[in-house]
């Protein structure tokens, strides 16, 4: 509680109240840590087919540790955000937050988020926990280490749904919540390696170690669009094992999956030297957002 009285302090006594809420939202990369919490959100509806006061302690535990993260990682690449163009600008590297700061704000977010998981069960717990170490203890250092970093970091995708499905009683071993978390999982890879290509010069200047070094534009163009063809097929199970009820949200699913898929398909088949990745990295968010949304509405419904 002190930690967290002396954040609200920092915040309320800043120079500029809007100045020191943007300052926050970028540490804690405010639009991810959502859609992060949205995940686990789906996964407790999905778990409860209700909504209960679980459900918000669910999405602001998730959101909040999600953002722990967010900020603990940025204080452990410090130097490397300060050497790529995209990053340059979070509050570390452009001086406007100090690490004893930002240290004492991840601190506060993530005790915040597993003291509200501590509500939920102990299975909830065990798991917030566990995506905390694995994405700050394994996952960061091995950025450092290795290439291909992006595949046993992509297990901390899949851990929210299964916080979620667990804290509304539902067993993480049910098939639901297996498809559920591997689509997430899944998903993470095109959404990495989108996004790298996207700034693929910062990949390169950041001095860690990169795919691009190590594979032609057109290997990996084509390993990209295999995950992509797996996350398709993902999608597809909520329909083919009924885990969508309701008939009309179902082929409202389908019709906007397949109108995303349509505009994907186009640049997929513009290959690796005229594709936008940009258009393909948005493309397969908005596609996650879709089944996150579509799982929580039948569940509603």
């Amino acid at each position: 509680m002190k930690l967290l009285l002396t954040m609200i302090s920092w915040v309320e006594t800043g120079p500029l109240l809007g100045a020191d809420i943007n300052v926050l939202s970028r540490l804690f990369r405010a639009r991810l840590a959502s859609l992060v919490a949205l995940s686990a959100l789906s996964g407790c509806l999905f778990s409860a087919r209700r909504f209960s006061s679980t459900a918000v302690l669910v999405f602001l535990a998730i959101w909040l540790l999600a953002a722990g993260c967010s900020a603990l990682n940025q204080l452990q690449e410090i130097e490397i955000d300060g050497r790529m163009q995209r990053t340059q600008t979070r509050p570390l590297p452009a001086g406007d937050l100090t690490a004893k700061q930002a240290l004492l704000i991840a601190g506060v977010a993530i005790a915040g988020g597993l003291m509200l998981l501590l509500n939920t069960g102990m299975t909830p717990l065990l798991l917030g926990l566990l995506a905390v170490l694995w994405y700050n203890g394994v996952y960061t250092p091995l950025k450092k280490i290795t290439a291909w970093s992006v595949f046993p970091g992509a297990v901390c995708g899949a851990l929210p749904p299964l916080i979620g499905y667990s804290a509304a009683g539902g067993s993480i071993f049910d098939s639901a919540a297996v498809i559920l978390a591997g689509t997430l999982l899944i998903w993470q890879v095109p959404h990495f390696w989108l996004l790298a290509w996207r700034y693929r010069q910062d990949q390169l200047d950041s001095g860690l170690p990169t795919p691009f070094r190590k594979l032609s534009d057109r290997r990996l163009f084509a390993i990209n669009s295999c995950w992509l063809a797996a996350l398709v097929l993902s999608y597809m199970l909520f329909v083919l094992f009924g885990m969508i009820a309701n008939p009309l949200l179902a082929n409202i699913y389908l019709a906007l999956l397949a109108a995303i898929l349509l505009v994907a398909s186009r640049e997929l088949i513009r290959g690796s030297q005229w594709a936008s990745s940009g258009r393909l990295f948005h493309l397969v968010n908005l596609s996650m957002a879709l089944l996150l949304l579509t799982l929580i509405c039948d569940s509603l419904i």
